[in-house]
């Protein structure tokens, strides 16, 4: 880092109430999070000077690792942008645990995980922007945090990202194959307390029951809210004034369709711009749902989106500057 941090009293997500640590070229981070999780997480450096930080948030049944894939990875076309790259694991992901071992629910990623990391990476951004790159359901977890005030980040780029909701899907024939896969995997989970995601080769992390119990609710309630229902996300998106890229797929045909990616993001109170991939950037067929991340076959969509959420972010950038300038 360039400047040591003012001393003053850590922000949440800070291990141990220390200041801020250094951080080089590529270095490790455990974040710990109010309720006690401890998040694991890589950061990157830019290569060249740095425009802001991404956070980079994973989807259902994944890890950080879909992001970071060497020198093909999203998290290195970022950082070639200007990006410093900080890719974290939720709770039950990867290297990151849960408070006590146990399950965890949809909310406790909304209240306590992503805010927890952005705190943490608000405390060493340098007065740059902060956005967030979620998939899927890094990309709802946060847009749900901007919603109800949890979470302090600049900027979302939305990649293959909505709920599955009767309101959100307009085909009749998908939806039924969406509430019956929800049903299904919402009774194994149940029965098991987890769905044994690696086991049937669905992806590389185990969900827990609770927490798709969580998800799959909107599915039969046509309604997306917290686990007591006293926040509903879906209304609450209305307050999201943040600019908002979402990234959506042809080759997605079931978990998040073009048509259904869009009108959740439009639901969201602030600058929203939809980039749709038609072919991937090679010729061949669209990208499927992880596709998406996993390769570079969206790769121009998102390197676009990118660049249009920097150009929304540049005037609050420029004020920034002009109001450290004054005396």
């Amino acid at each position: 880092m360039k400047t040591k941090p003012r001393a003053r009293r850590p922000p949440r997500g800070i291990r141990g109430g220390a200041p801020p640590p250094d951080v080089g070229l590529e270095s490790e981070l455990e974040v710990r999070t109010e309720d006690g999780a401890r998040l694991s997480a890589v950061v990157l450096e830019p290569r060249g000077p740095m425009c802001g930080t991404a956070i980079l948030a994973h989807a259902m049944f994944a890890r950080r690792s879909s992001f970071v894939r060497g020198e093909g990875g999203l998290a290195e076309a970022l950082r070639a942008l200007g990006w410093r790259v900080v890719a974290f694991d939720f709770r039950g992901h990867g290297g990151s645990a849960t408070p006590d071992g146990g399950d965890w629910g949809y909310d406790e990623l909304v209240r306590f995980d992503l805010p927890a990391v952005a705190a943490c990476v608000r405390a060493r951004a340098e007065d740059l922007p902060v956005i967030v790159v979620g998939h899927s359901l890094g990309g709802h977890v946060a847009l749900a945090g901007l919603a109800t005030g949890a979470l302090d980040v600049d900027g979302v780029l939305a990649l293959a990202t909505n709920v599955w909701m009767r309101r959100l899907e307009r085909s009749g024939g998908r939806w039924l194959v969406k509430s019956a896969l929800a049903r299904v995997t919402e009774g194994v989970a149940t029965r098991l307390g987890r769905l044994p995601a690696r086991r049937i080769r669905l992806g590389s992390d185990d969900e827990a029951g609770r927490y798709l119990s969580d998800l799959f609710r909107a599915s039969r309630t046509n309604a997306w809210t917290s686990a007591d229902g006293r926040v509903d996300y879906l209304a609450s998106l209305a307050r999201v004034t943040a600019p908002v890229a979402a990234v959506v797929s042809a080759g997605d045909r079931l978990n998040c369709t073009p048509d259904a990616g869009e009108r959740f993001a439009r639901l969201c109170g602030g600058p929203v711009q939809v980039f749709r991939v038609s072919r991937a950037d090679d010729g061949s067929p669209a990208p499927d749902h992880m596709q998406v991340v996993t390769t570079d076959k969206a790769r121009s969509a998102i390197v676009s989106a990118q660049a249009w959420l920097r150009e929304q972010l540049a005037p609050k950038k420029a004020r920034r500057a002009r109001g450290q300038a004054r005396p």
